[in-house]
């Protein structure tokens, strides 16, 4: 007689072997998707940085990045009118962005929340202009992860990290 199919020893075998994968394989998700929601959140910002800054030399008008940390949201925009806020008369690139969830704006470090690119592609936020050398945000997890991007006076944006806390910050 020909039989087809399974036997019960060995479908037992196949779903403990199944179970045993799978119970070493969840915790290395669980603790693997934290940073990945972080990193593609900083990899978003920086894209948009890059956007801003090549619409403002396309279009000869300053670009501007403001982010809201308390609702971890951003806006770019190209002032076209050139009155400094966004507007009617303003290109709007993206608007209200989200960061991926559970992901912080933590801190900005440069006035008002709003960074600026010239119609040159360099940074034209006041307080790079006044001294300081960087315009840095900062992104958490809450796994203790730190993020960031960061804009250098001649416009290079890179992504930067912390490893104590977000105390000293590098390039990654």
């Amino acid at each position: 007689m020909n039989e087809k199919g399974f036997t019960l020893p060995e479908l037992v075998v196949t779903l403990s072997i199944l179970a045993i994968m799978t119970t070493i394989a969840i915790p290395s998700y669980i603790s693997w998707l934290p940073r990945h929601k972080l990193q593609t959140s900083v990899r978003q910002i920086y894209d948009d940085m890059n956007l801003a800054k090549m619409w403002a030399v396309r279009s000869n008008s300053n670009a501007y990045i403001t982010v809201s940390p308390g609702t971890e949201k951003y806006t770019v925009f190209v002032d076209q009118d050139g009155s400094g806020t966004l507007n009617g008369g303003d290109t709007v690139l993206r608007n209200n962005v989200t960061l991926q969830k559970d992901v912080n704006i933590t801190i900005t470090t440069f006035n008002g929340n709003t960074f600026i690119f010239n119609n040159r592609g360099l940074a034209a936020t006041p307080a790079l202009i006044a001294g300081q050398d960087n315009y840095d945000v900062y992104l958490t997890s809450p796994s203790g992860l730190y993020l960031g991007v960061r804009v250098n006076i001649a416009g290079g944006i890179s992504t930067i990290s912390s490893t104590d806390n977000g105390a000293t910050w590098s390039v990654s």
